[in-house]
């Protein structure tokens, strides 16, 4: 089911024209949370919502899906996770995922209290803490996290019926298997509202 899952990803990314991006995945515990709920957690105002056609290069693009929120923007830097990481917190589920031009790969989850996150191509620990030990909730995954750490250090491939892992790929998966969310084409090409990222 995994492995299944993270070859259809995988497949996607290879033809996406990504060159930096980071997503979120918001969902609430209970209710809805709608893109201009989603907006003022962000700490901004609805009235600055921009329609497509009104669009800016670096806007942050909201889209309401089922009872969460995804996010997208070209910016994986620190200042839009700071942004960003506001949509989490106590009643929700939070997944950023984020990648850039030098190949390096953020995931981090937030359910409520409990947080975790990976970093790639090196695992971001404390000196004597394993990468096991940071990843909370993603705990489930860590098998299929350490393919990807075996592939990228050079060490045999470890998933049989998948010759090259991919780390986008494999974050994605986690995202949807952990969300009900399926980030695919007719998503990216779906309605979205913007709103004016950080400079």
């Amino acid at each position: 089911m995994f492995s299944e899952v993270a070859k259809r990803y995988a497949e996607l990314v290879s033809r996406m024209p990504w060159e930096n991006m980071a997503c979120t995945v918001t969902l609430p515990d209970h209710g809805v949370l709608t893109v201009e709920d989603a907006v003022r957690r962000l700490g901004l105002d609805v009235a600055i919502l921009r329609a497509a056609r009104e669009v800016e290069p670096n806007d942050l693009e909201l889209q309401q899906v089922g009872s969460g929120v995804v996010t997208w923007s070209n910016n994986p830097y620190p200042d839009g996770r700071e942004m960003t990481d506001r949509l989490g917190g106590e009643g929700f589920r939070h997944w950023y995922l984020s990648d850039d031009i030098e190949g390096n790969t953020t995931l981090y989850a937030s359910y409520g209290e409990s947080d975790g996150q990976l970093h790639f191509p090196e695992p971001d620990w404390l000196p004597f803490i394993p990468w096991t030990e940071q990843i909370g909730p993603l705990a489930p995954y860590a098998d299929e996290f350490a393919a990807v750490y075996a592939t990228w250090s050079g060490e045999p491939e470890t998933w049989s019926d998948d010759p090259e892992v991919s780390v986008l790929g494999t974050c994605l998966a986690v995202i949807e298997l952990e969300s009900g969310v399926r980030l695919d084409k007719e998503m990216f090409r779906g309605p979205k509202t913007y709103v004016p990222m950080p400079m």
